[in-house]
């Protein structure tokens, strides 16, 4: 059986290290920003888009330059009548005793970051 040989990472010194996590947070917080701008200029954009298909000009479904395009109606909600509400009410009544109770196993989904920028800031766009 071969050796294993162990090297111990290299110590690297907390002001490098800080300053590597403030460059990756800098680098996140710039790109965010810019993905706000793109947002920004994308909607009028895809409103266009919206009024050409609605005015026939375009399918729903298309490709342009190798790019899918795919226009989706949004997510079906429904209102409900009372008496669906008031059962709802009870469903949820009931979910939140089991919660207290213990007997409702706990889940959790995909981990995930949020990132927003603070909301006295102006951002540069």
């Amino acid at each position: 059986m071969a050796d294993l040989l162990l090297v111990a990472a290299p110590q690297v010194p907390a002001t490098d290290a800080a300053a590597d996590v403030d460059a990756l947070l800098d680098a996140i917080t710039a790109i965010k920003a810019q993905q706000k701008q793109l947002e920004q200029q994308l909607e009028p954009l895809l409103d266009a888009l919206s009024e050409a298909m609605a005015t026939g000009e375009l399918d729903p479904s298309f490709s342009h330059n190798d790019w899918a395009f795919s226009h989706s109606l949004g997510r079906l909600t429904y209102d409900f009548p009372p008496a669906v509400r008031q059962i709802e009410q009870q469903l949820k009544a009931a979910r939140d005793a089991a919660i207290q109770q213990g007997s409702a196993a706990e889940m959790r989904g995909k981990p995930f970051w949020t990132i927003r920028a603070p909301k006295s800031q102006q951002l540069p766009f």
